[in-house]
């Protein structure tokens, strides 16, 4: 899922008109028009109808766009209750973005079913598109080390004998995750909002890391070395998951930069 820069919003209507537009797309207007043939039942009914309709066609533009992708792949049916769940929650996603990673979703279950849980599902129906892109973002600029975990590696401290403990940390406000993204993360539980630090790093055992797509190993020259990271919570290490996004080079040279002072760094 992609964000684009819009240099010209078509969408933009005088108020007057873009109310009556809407009111017509989900059959509320009746009284808009002055009086009407047909009585507040009748238009309930038409509201209905037009309600049942884009249910069903969101269903129906996901389910074709989860066909497009791995057409050749073997797949399993999923579990019964976790597709009723999951069309019972997607029916009512309109945004064409959103449509695409719930078809994403859908692709990936039946590739391997068990990979996206219920829970995580009802939480992806809470976020908007906005929330989704913060969270692809924050997984584009996390990686792995000591388990599988997603953390959000933002720096390092150490302590000195003349000055006590220092820290060194990167601004991931510069690859649009202000502070401000985090907090919505922190808010709608998917990142721990604790300030983390690793164990006392090991001068013995080189630690690996692996962003995606690339593994780094750093063998530390110096003891008292702690990591600082965000750590994501399991429902957010599971979206994340999902919304799979390679790191950005200019994130992976910094960090690069970042760690290079504390030993040997190693690339795969």
């Amino acid at each position: 899922m992609k964000s684009r820069a819009v240099t010209q919003n078509h969408k933009i209507k005088n108020h007057q008109k873009l109310l009556l537009d809407l009111a017509e797309q989900r059959g509320l207007a009746g009284l808009l028009h002055g009086d009407s043939p047909l009585s507040f039942g009748d238009r309930f009914e038409i509201r209905h109808q037009l309600d049942q309709a884009a249910r069903q066609k969101n269903l129906e533009t996901i389910v074709s766009l989860a066909s497009r992708e791995d057409s050749d792949g073997v797949g399993s049916e999923p579990d019964p209750d976790w597709l009723s769940h999951y069309l019972e929650l997607a029916e009512n996603i309109r945004h064409p973005a959103m449509q695409q990673f719930w078809a994403n979703i859908l692709a990936q279950e039946i590739n391997r079913p068990g990979h996206c849980s219920i829970q995580a599902l009802s939480r992806l129906r809470q976020m908007t598109q906005k929330d989704a892109l913060l969270l692809q973002k924050a997984g584009g600029l996390s990686c792995h080390f000591g388990d599988d975990n997603l953390r959000l590696l933002f720096g390092y401290q150490y302590r000195t004998l003349l000055q006590g403990q220092r820290q060194q940390k990167l601004n991931l406000g510069r690859y649009r995750l202000p502070y401000a993204g985090l907090l919505q993360l922190f808010e709608l539980g998917l990142l721990h909002q604790a300030e983390l630090e690793s164990g006392e790093l090991s001068v013995t055992t080189p630690l690996r890391l692996e962003l995606n797509p690339q593994k780094m190993t750093l063998q530390p020259k110096k003891k008292g070395i702690r990591l600082l990271y965000y750590r994501f919570t399991t429902i957010g290490n599971e979206l994340a998951g999902l919304m799979a996004e390679t790191t950005p080079a200019d994130y992976r040279l910094e960090l690069l930069d970042l760690l290079s002072p504390l030993g040997q760094l190693s690339q795969k």
